[in-house]
């Protein structure tokens, strides 16, 4: 009879021992489980804006556009007229801008700098497309004083496309992007 109650006393110890390590196994489970979590979170919280961006498709567009221009080692052309609404536009432009600067910066390993030529021609562009959108004119870069004169260089000037190119940039930004980052960016470039 002894040895049938030390075996059940031995069952039962066997038992509560087992079932306090299953408790710590839970316990130890459930912390690792809610410190990944955590983890996972806080990477998210850093990328949720960056994120949000790539699944808009015009975003995505500008920086494909990006790509293709720095790897043909073209300069910065952004085209947003592929886009039908203006918050599609100025997600392009956002997404373009981004891209050609890290990109260019990348594969040069220098920030970019622009022209005198450039800088002007941009700069009139975002004061003509900031003053047109809050006329609430309609998109009109090939009309402006400006993209016409383009800064008196004569049609033969090689100068004269390189003035358009960077004004028809200028235009676009401060037509469609909000105007505290065109007006920014522009004083930011000069």
């Amino acid at each position: 009879m002894d040895t049938q109650v030390g075996a059940q006393r031995l069952v039962s110890q066997s038992g509560a021992r087992r079932r306090r390590m299953s408790n710590k196994s839970m316990l130890v489970l459930g912390s690792v489980l809610c410190v990944g979590l955590a983890f996972a979170a806080s990477i998210r919280g850093r990328r949720g804006l960056s994120d949000l961006n790539q699944a808009d498709a015009a975003f995505r567009d500008g920086v494909y556009q990006a790509r293709i221009d720095v790897a043909g080692g073209r300069k910065a052309h952004i085209s947003s007229y592929r886009w039908a609404s203006d918050q599609d536009r100025a997600s392009f432009i956002s997404g373009y801008q981004r891209s050609f600067k890290v990109l260019t910066e990348q594969r040069t390993g220098k920030a970019i700098e622009l022209t005198a030529i450039e800088l002007s021609a941009y700069h009139d562009g975002v004061v003509d497309g900031a003053r047109h959108r809050r006329a609430a004119q309609p998109f009109q870069l090939s009309k402006t004083d400006n993209y016409r004169k383009a800064g008196g260089y004569a049609e033969a000037d090689g100068n004269l496309v390189v003035y358009r190119e960077a004004y028809s940039n200028g235009y676009q930004e401060g037509y469609y992007l909000p105007q505290e980052s065109a007006e920014l960016r522009a004083i930011s470039q000069n």
